[in-house]
């Protein structure tokens, strides 16, 4: 059943024909052959034996042989003629008469007997003791043998298959043209516009998804440029706020709400990421990328004097990625990280592992070109904190999650910053794993498939 299901759809179709004709012809044979046969037998084979009959009364009794060789001659029929004491043929080469198997027949139409010789040649035996004859048809050619038949039959319904598939092929081509451009649609690429020339349905369909992917091109630019527009509504009057802010006295009142300001700056910012991370159609900026590099880049900017073990794989390949999303995830997944050992001379660390696949005969000569060999890498943060309880782990990834009901800004964010990570990696068609036991540490491992 799954074989069947793999199957295309023209060749579905030419197998649903197949089994169609040949239903009909067994059916056709089924009905039209005992019809034709009931008719013979009650119509057709009494005339054929009054014909021969009066064939059979010309050549007499005892029978004129010569007579009956002209007969045959004329008529182009065989004809046996026997006794207890003879036996005579018109054709040498026939078979002899008692290798005919005749039908029983009747009470009534026992003084004659027909059969069938080599399902080619109808016979009739007509009784008048003490001598019986036996009539043969026969053709000027031989017809064909029931083989023959056969592979002709078979030859031409294999021609006959082959032009219905070609034609069928040709009728539903268009899908495949369908299925390869809506996948480009569906994986983002909502430019793309398919092109089929037709004026049947699947012209029509083709039309209606072109316009569907234009209705959602628009959609999605006017959310973009909502977004902006929010972007730019709401950083305006904080602007300002911290501004106004800075011409007051310094104190604890201040700092507050310059952490307050900063804080409500840092969500706006991170709920647009989220949003624009948050559909299958999200834009990545992507650029050669030495992941190893970038890991350095990040210690150095923002946890300069921080305990961090690096364990940096020498042969990381140089990849495609978000540069700036990516240090958004490192920056994100060491600060908490950081923020969660039990001491603050704890120790955290951060590697990279790679796996290559291993390279295919036809492609050996580029085992050497780091960027188009197919790999698997891997960024794993470990801490050895106080761990997140088994009930979070499972939510901790959920915008606006904190394992902390009180939420406090002393232990940890508002909860969209391993959301956003997620979505990141997401995006680059990657996983993101968490491993935590309390009171051990905690283990988040990026790992993600690339060319």
């Amino acid at each position: 059943m799954n074989a069947i299901k793999r199957l295309s759809l023209s060749f579905k179709l030419v197998l649903l024909f197949l089994l169609t004709a040949v239903a009909m012809v067994f059916v056709m044979q089924l009905t039209t052959g005992n019809a034709f046969k009931k008719h013979f037998q009650n119509s057709l084979r009494p005339h054929l034996y009054q014909y021969f009959q009066y064939i059979n009364n010309e050549i007499g009794s005892p029978p004129d042989l010569k007579k009956a060789q002209r007969l045959s001659d004329e008529l182009k029929i065989r004809i046996i003629i026997g006794s207890p004491e003879m036996h005579w043929s018109s054709d040498k080469e026939f078979p002899l008469y008692d290798t005919i198997q005749y039908q029983p027949f009747p009470q009534q139409h026992r003084s004659y007997e027909s059969g069938m010789y080599k399902q080619r040649h109808f016979v009739i035996r007509i009784n008048k003791p003490p001598y019986f004859t036996i009539f043969i048809t026969q053709n000027d050619s031989d017809l064909p043998s029931a083989w023959t038949l056969i592979i002709n039959t078979i030859l031409g319904l294999l021609i006959v298959l082959a032009v219905l598939y070609l034609l069928l092929r040709w009728m539903i081509s268009p899908l495949k043209t369908l299925q390869h451009s809506i996948k480009r649609i569906g994986s983002g690429d909502l430019s793309h516009r398919i092109q089929i020339n037709r004026q049947d349905e699947m012209g029509d369909l083709s039309q209606q998804i072109n316009a569907m992917a234009g209705d959602i091109e628009n959609m999605l630019k006017a959310k973009q440029q909502l977004l902006l527009a929010i972007s730019h509504e709401l950083r305006s009057p904080l602007t300002r706020a911290k501004v106004a802010l800075s011409l007051l006295e310094e104190d604890d009142l201040k700092q507050g709400l310059q952490d307050d300001l900063d804080e409500m700056e840092l969500m706006i910012s991170e709920l647009l990421e989220a949003e624009k991370l948050n559909h299958r159609h999200q834009s990545l900026n992507l650029s050669d990328v030495d992941i190893n590099h970038l890991i350095q880049q990040v210690i150095r900017q923002y946890y300069p004097n921080k305990p961090i073990q690096q364990h940096l794989a020498v042969n990381f390949p140089i990849l495609a990625l978000d540069e700036v999303r990516l240090q958004f995830v490192i920056k994100n997944l060491l600060g908490n990280a950081l923020q969660h050992r039990k001491n603050k001379q704890d120790d955290i660390s951060i590697s990279t592992l790679v796996d290559f696949a291993k390279p295919s005969d036809n492609n050996k000569l580029q085992t050497g070109l780091q960027k188009r060999q197919k790999s698997t890498w891997q960024i794993i943060v470990e801490d050895h904190g106080k761990g997140i309880p088994a009930a979070h782990i499972a939510h901790i990834t959920e915008p606006f999650y904190r394992v902390d009901p009180s939420r406090q800004r002393k232990t940890g964010g508002y909860g969209l910053g391993l959301y956003i990570v997620k979505m990141i990696i997401e995006a680059h068609q990657g996983r993101l794993l968490i491993e935590s036991q309390e009171a051990v540490g905690t283990k988040v491992k990026i790992l993600v498939e690339s060319d």
